[in-house]
């Protein structure tokens, strides 16, 4: 019930995004398990993210969500969004995003672990773990202009911005977990205009990597 709140209030959204470039969206698997991984610059990504998809998202979500009472509430009622620590490895977090892939549902993850309006960093090993565990499909997607939406109320102005989503993947599941997340960010690099594929040289880091 939740989630159709969420997803009614989207819909909205998606009216809204009349500007916006969608590209690529035929790369989105329709069924199964599979993990969406994106780059992460505004805190509309996620909402933008659940009005352009064709199927219900699951999120992993910063820990910190959960803790005022009255996001807490709707967090918890909404299966699609479980809690991850960040700074260390969850195990939680990994087995709880494993068990929704293993169901079929298209989980997201922002594999820098934050906002990074300023191009690509360095991604958590955590999400080429996850990926090389869970055997399903990688889905690299990149976020184009989204910094220029602060907040969902500036969605009302019609922003200009683009969604590109990429070919899936599989990651090898002998893969090393560093490895396996520099092959996973590179993808997202590869959807991104130059100027906005890496700040403090993770770029030219993640393509010696790939």
């Amino acid at each position: 019930m939740v989630y159709s709140a969420i997803r009614s209030f989207t819909l909205v959204v998606k009216a809204l995004l009349t500007r916006a470039h969608i590209v690529g969206l035929g790369h989105f698997p329709r069924s199964g398990g599979v993990l969406v991984v994106s780059n992460h610059v505004s805190n509309a990504d996620p909402v933008i993210l659940m009005a352009v998809a064709p199927r219900p998202l699951a999120f992993m979500a910063k820990a910190e969500l959960f803790r005022p009472w009255a996001t807490r509430v709707i967090l918890d009622s909404w299966r699609g969004a479980f809690p991850v620590q960040r700074g260390g490895a969850d195990v939680r977090a990994v087995r709880d995003a494993l068990a929704l892939l293993e169901a079929g549902a298209a989980v997201v993850v922002f594999p820098e672990g934050t906002r990074r309006p300023d191009g690509l960093e360095r991604p958590h090993r955590g999400i080429g773990y996850l990926a090389a565990r869970a055997a399903c499909p990688v889905l690299p997607v990149a976020l184009v202009g989204t910094e220029a939406v602060e907040g969902l109320w500036d969605l009302r102005k019609r922003p200009l911005f683009e969604v590109r989503f990429g070919p899936p993947f599989f990651v090898p599941p002998d893969a090393t977990d560093e490895v396996a997340a520099d092959r996973i960010m590179c993808a997202v690099a590869e959807l991104l205009p130059p100027e906005r594929r890496g700040a403090d040289g993770a770029e030219d880091q993640l393509l010696v990597a790939h």
